[in-house]
């Protein structure tokens, strides 16, 4: 694949993370793994109609691009890491899916058919103590991912990390419609 198809698939993701609301400036972060160790992540605070939006930053060693990537860089990294077949990470903040995660415990686990279809139970993961997450997250996030591509933070948001970008909107898609049925149900 050529960069600029590379790019554009990108932001055609990113367009949709921001047109949902589950992605926005200084919250949440998309990553897409172009080499073995290298990939591209959205710049601190910046809006992807911003011409610099993206950073390409080195997943094994961190360096000075690091500081103007997201602050989910370290995490993204180690999920890469973690999980060599991983090609695109989202961290994002679906308005249901989040609600759901406050009010519920342990997993969401669809009721619904394409729910059911595309995703397995997914963990809810709660912070304990802020000190140790602080100093951990990214770890606890990576090794959670190890089950499921999927995992809910309470309070911290969802991760989803796929084999193909355009997998991060489908997933999302299902996840939120399912948490929206499951917090309108009776059941």
């Amino acid at each position: 694949m050529n960069l600029k198809t590379i790019l554009d698939e990108y932001f055609l993701i990113a367009n949709e993370l921001f047109r949902q609301n589950f992605l926005n400036i200084g919250l949440g972060s998309l990553s897409l793994k172009i080499k073995a160790d290298q990939m591209l992540i959205n710049k601190k605070n910046k809006h992807y109609l911003e011409e610099d939006f993206i950073k390409n930053v080195h997943i094994l060693h961190e360096n000075m691009a690091w500081e103007e990537a997201s602050e989910d860089v370290k995490i993204h990294a180690e999920i890469y890491k973690l999980h060599s077949n991983t090609k695109a990470i989202a961290h994002i903040f679906p308005p249901n899916t989040m609600t759901f995660a406050e009010i519920h415990h342990l997993f969401l686990n669809p009721l619904d058919f394409t729910g059911k279809k595309y995703l397995n139970k997914i963990p809810i993961i709660e912070i304990g103590n802020i000190k140790e997450w602080e100093e951990n997250k990214e770890f606890i996030i990576a090794k959670n991912l190890t089950e499921n591509n999927i995992v809910i933070i309470k309070g911290f948001g969802v991760f989803i990390k796929t084999r193909d970008i355009r997998e991060i909107i489908k997933l999302a898609a299902v996840m939120e419609n399912s948490a929206f049925i499951l917090l309108n149900s009776h059941h």
